[in-house]
């Protein structure tokens, strides 16, 4: 009797550890592919942007937000473990273009929730220079 409770303890307790490494792992998951949403959604939206923009949110094509959401929805359908939750378009103060993307995953204990923010700067923005970098720091 001895040796099937202790092979019930080992095997709870490796089954816990088992959760806790999918979760974790789930999560490293969810966090790496809502970045790589977010970098794929700025350089899809720069790349739509006109040659004569403003810097300033309203200067924005006007289906920003559609092309983001197409190449942050390509990124994450790759995976799908991984669903969007939301996503922003915005524009920076230095002549940016910043997207945020919300990611959510199902680990085996629980959903757990992930932030990519990308900024880029359009070649061709008021404010870029052959020195200044693509990708400023957020």
């Amino acid at each position: 009797m001895d040796s099937s409770i202790s092979i019930l303890r080992l095997f709870a307790v490796l089954a816990t550890f088992l959760a806790l490494i999918v979760s974790l792992f789930a999560r490293q998951v969810a966090a790496s592919s809502a970045q790589g949403a977010a970098d794929a959604a700025a350089v899809a939206v720069t790349d739509a942007i006109p040659a004569d923009w403003d810097c300033t949110e309203a200067g924005l094509p006007p289906d920003a937000e559609a092309v983001a959401a197409g190449a942050a929805a390509e990124r994450l359908l790759q995976l799908a473990a991984v669903q969007p939750v939301g996503l922003e378009v915005r524009a920076g103060g230095a002549c940016s273009v910043i997207v945020t993307v919300r990611a959510a995953s199902r680990g085996w204990l629980g959903g757990t929730g992930a932030l990519g923010i990308a900024c880029r700067r359009p070649p061709s923005g008021a404010a870029s220079s052959p020195r200044a970098p693509i990708a400023p720091a957020c």
